[in-house]
């Protein structure tokens, strides 16, 4: 196993960037932002006559079941962050894997530890 230092510098970088981002204390939740538009029942309300009342969902999952968590117009920004952090790791980690697979296939190009087992 190489050591970071003997890591491309791509790889090397979204490592930076993915250690800051988790050593940050960064919150982060793997969810998806849903806007619903819903029906009260109500007859006199403005949605019997079309305008449905708008809400926003965390789309998640818990153990195996998928759950939607009502999110308060107050609560947006966090909600919105918490996801977006999420992704930002995501994209680290699909990053860092692209290059150590690069790496693995360079490797096996060159012939490299080619010993047989």
């Amino acid at each position: 196993m190489p050591t970071r230092s003997q890591l491309p510098a791509r790889d090397r970088a979204a490592r930076s960037r993915l250690l800051k981002l988790l050593g940050a204390g960064q919150p982060l939740a793997r969810a998806s932002l849903v806007t619903m538009a819903r029906v009260c029942g109500k007859k006199n309300c403005r949605c019997a006559s079309g305008q449905k009342h708008v809400s926003l969902y965390l789309s998640t999952r818990l153990g195996k079941a998928r759950k939607m968590l009502y999110v308060p117009p107050q609560f947006e920004p966090l909600a919105r962050s918490l996801v977006q952090n999420a992704r930002a790791a995501d994209d680290l980690l699909e990053e860092m894997s692209q290059a150590s697979l690069e790496g693995l296939v360079q490797k096996k190009v060159k012939g490299e530890g080619s010993a047989r087992r």
